[in-house]
């Protein structure tokens, strides 16, 4: 009788978001339903009725990566911080709120947002609801796993993850979700826990491009807070740069959307790695594109191979840093000290059993790549082919970077330039949860480091299935071309019927 009922219950959640907004109450009866099985959301506020706030979002649903402050427990799914609450809320949050959205809880995730099969909580691994009536549970990602899963399994209209190196757009492709990374600094940083600072930005999921527009236009605006976070004034030469594209016109016939828009296919990430209903999907998005208008050419990022590498150099570098303030006395719960009166060793105690696994793993690595040998043979070869990755990317794309130029206008377009650029999101659909392990887990990163590496915008669409997995396709443009990254993604996203 308890699975007649939950079938039941399954079926009109389905119709209901089908054919209408979800509202609170079903969103709740979502949770009600998945949750247990996904362990998406570890944290859930009650519905309270008289939390009304009238705004544009009102009525919206949205949930939390646990590594961004908001009013519930902010863990990072660590026990480092399994018993912290932030005094504030991140400015992303603070806009939602104020726009109308109700936070209905804080997702799950990797610890500390370091993985990317969201296999390493302290919650316990969040799990995808693709294929829905199998019974073998997937990864739905990472690190912003527990966010994607979320969203797919509709517990909330929209969702905030952070993305370092594919951790918002790797989960939305595996789930069957939009994701989308901003241009760095587009939206503000403050309140989110830092992995590798030079590459965090925060994102968003949601199951259409529309909502993602509409969540974007509410949290994107200049903080004061944050150092990082774009000015006014670098919005404004962004903005007329934009306009100042002529041969990309609004006004375009209805069946050729994304006339004169110039579409590049990188030749460097058809890589070894990828599978063949990767390929497919890549090859059906580069034809819909076409039949949409866009002029689809071939397109050469030679320091490709190189930029997983390097990440991993300049992020894990970064980690050892920012997480050095989680000692048990700043930050981070302590634990029962030895009988030595040595701080450092009280230190280490925490640490050792604050910390999992792979934690303790990338900030052993990063503080060696600190180290004054390792530095100069790492550190700073692969700051080197960051520079030559941005530089790659400003040479392929017509409008020239804002932040290289003091131009108010984009140039005559070159005819070997392009506006974006189409990829795959990820190698394959997700894996069984606990099945990939050891380097093929750090290898999931290889489609989505680069732009992280340049601070460009990217943002994943679903486009397909195979054997009931989903499969997403990437579109990235040049810094701060958000608008043009989600134009093209409305009209490649699947319509709905």
């Amino acid at each position: 009788m308890q699975l007649l009922l939950t079938r039941i219950k399954l079926n009109r959640l389905r119709l209901v978001c089908r054919y209408s907004t979800p509202s609170l109450n079903d969103t709740y009866e979502a949770i009600s339903v998945h949750n247990p099985r996904l362990n998406a959301l570890p944290h859930i506020h009650p519905l309270d009725p008289t939390q009304e706030v009238n705004g544009p979002l009102s009525g919206w649903s949205f949930a939390v990566k646990s590594n961004i402050a908001s009013p519930l427990p902010t863990t990072c799914a660590s026990s480092m911080l399994s018993s912290y609450t932030s005094p504030f809320s991140a400015t992303a949050v603070t806009k939602l709120e104020h726009a109308g959205a109700r936070m209905i809880g804080t997702s799950n995730m990797d610890e500390f947002g370091m993985g990317s099969l969201n296999q390493s909580s302290v919650h316990g691994p969040a799990h995808n609801l693709h294929p829905e009536n199998g019974n073998v549970l997937h990864s739905p990602g990472g690190s912003s796993g527990g966010s994607a899963a979320a969203v797919a399994a509709r517990m909330c209209r929209v969702a905030l993850g952070s993305d370092t190196g594919g951790s918002v757009r790797l989960p939305a492709s595996w789930c069957g979700v939009v994701g989308f990374k901003p241009s760095y600094g587009r939206v503000s940083r403050y309140g989110l826990v830092s992995y590798a600072s030079s590459l965090d930005s925060v994102g968003i999921l949601a199951r259409s491009t529309r909502d993602i527009r509409d969540t974007f236009n509410i949290i994107s605006a200049p903080d004061p807070h944050d150092m990082t976070c774009m000015s006014k004034s670098l919005r404004s030469r962004i903005d007329t740069l934009c306009a100042s594209r002529e041969w990309i016109s609004h006004n375009t016939i209805a069946s050729e959307p994304l006339k004169g828009v110039r579409v590049g296919v990188p030749s460097e990430f058809w890589v070894d790695e990828l599978s063949p209903s990767a390929i497919d999907a890549w090859k059906r998005g580069a034809a819909k594109l076409e039949s949409l208008g866009c002029d689809v050419i071939p397109v050469s990022l030679p320091h490709t191979p190189h930029t997983l590498p390097a990440y991993y150099t300049l992020a894990l570098a970064e980690a050892s840093s920012n997480l050095a303030r989680f000692d048990g006395i700043r930050f981070g719960t302590r634990h029962p000290p030895t009988q030595s009166t040595r701080a450092s060793l009280k230190y280490a105690q925490t640490r050792t059993m604050g910390f999992g696994d792979e934690v303790k793993r990338r900030i052993l690595l990063g503080t060696f790549v600190m180290s004054a040998r390792a530095y100069e043979n790492y550190y700073l070869p692969s700051q080197r082919i960051r520079r030559l990755v941005q530089r790659e990317f400003n040479r392929i794309f017509a409008m020239p970077n804002a932040l290289c130029t003091t131009n108010t206008k984009t140039d005559a377009r070159n005819v070997d330039k392009v506006d974006a650029i189409l990829f795959p999101t990820a190698t394959d659909t997700a894996p069984v949860q606990g099945s990939n392990n050891g380097l093929s887990a750090y290898v999931n990163d290889v489609m989505t480091v680069s732009a992280n590496m340049a601070g460009i915008p990217a943002i994943s669409v679903p486009f397909g299935l195979c054997e009931g997995m989903p499969l997403g396709l990437q579109i990235a443009a040049q810094y701060g071309d958000d608008d043009l990254v989600l134009r093209i993604a409305r009209h490649l996203e699947p319509q709905p019927a």
